[in-house]
Formats: C-alpha cells, structure tokens, sequence
C-alpha cells in the first residue's frame, strides 16, 4: 500500500542531529513524503527494520552522513527506513512530524522512532534513535542510534536520556 504524507517543514539549510538547528531558513514548504507499506502495523516490519539497524552497531559517527561509512542520528534513522523501503526525511527535526506520535511509553513498538532534546532543552528536538526492545513494565525502552562514539545500543532509562526525551513517532502505521 502506498501512503502519502504530507508535512509542513521548516526547509532550507543543512540539519544536524546535534545542532537541530536549520541555516538559512527563509520560509515554510511542504515535502511530500511517500511510504511504500506492504501491511500496516506489521511486527514482521518492525523487526526486520531492527534487524536491519543492529548490522551497523559500531559503524562511526560522521556528521552530516548517511551511509555505512558513517553516520549523524537522522542519516541512520532515514538510511535503515529507507533500506526497508520506507522513506523519512532526512532531518531528525522534521523525522519528529511524521507517523503518529506515541504518548505513552508502554505503547512504543520495536521499529518506532524516538527523539530527544539537545542538551536538556526538551523543546528542540537534537535526537533520533530506532526503539529495539521496551521493557515488560512499560517504563523504559531500549534504542539503536548513531551517537558521537558511533552506531550502539542505549537504554532509556539511563540519567542521560532519561532528562532529554521528548516523544515518540510510529511511522508503521495504519492511515
């Protein structure tokens, strides 16, 4: 099935997971974004993007880049989906306005995406990383992400994190 969304994003400038912040924005656009989807809501989906995010662990973080010689938070987010056939935008700012928005953590699935703030600004989002795994209580979650040591496993639950996240977007989703 194909979908189309279509998102109102700030555009123009370069995007950095750690910086957020866009250069040169001169005014608002739309991109359409199209998701080749063969079920909605399929856990077999879900996993295989997490399979497909865990042959990365270790590769090198490089801002700006998108390919297994390195990435930024976004450029791994976008490149997995997009080696599922699923197309994301490529900047973790505008990431966060796509899918659904999951409000609770106990609802997070393998496969959603997870955001944080950059530093401990909760209103800018600076982070994206891919949830692997969310614990039995509901209270924690595991991702994937592309950090400043490289492609790894964090937990959310950790002080770090824990004080940055902001929320959480399926984009495995019934529309």
């Amino acid at each position: 099935m194909k979908l189309k969304n279509t998102i109102t994003a700030l555009a123009f400038g370069f995007f950095s997971c750690y910086c957020a912040q866009a250069t040169n924005i001169e005014r608002n656009t739309t991109i359409d974004v199209t998701i080749d989807q063969d079920a909605d809501d399929d856990p077999e989906k879900a996993e295989s993007i997490v399979q497909t995010a865990l042959q990365y662990i270790g590769t090198r973080y490089r801002a700006g880049q998108s390919s297994p010689k390195g990435f930024d938070c976004s450029g791994f987010t976008s490149y997995v989906y997009k080696k599922e056939n699923l197309s994301i935008t490529r900047s973790s700012r505008t990431q966060y306005r796509e899918g659904t928005p999951i409000t609770q953590i106990a609802d997070l699935q393998k496969g959603d995406l997870v955001f944080f703030g950059r530093g401990r600004n909760r209103h800018n989002v600076g982070h994206v990383g891919i949830v692997t795994d969310v614990a039995a209580d509901g209270n924690s979650f595991k991702f994937i992400h592309a950090s400043r040591t490289g492609v790894k496993i964090d937990n959310s639950n950790s002080a770090y994190y824990s004080a940055r996240y902001i929320g959480a977007r399926r984009i495995l989703d019934k529309q």
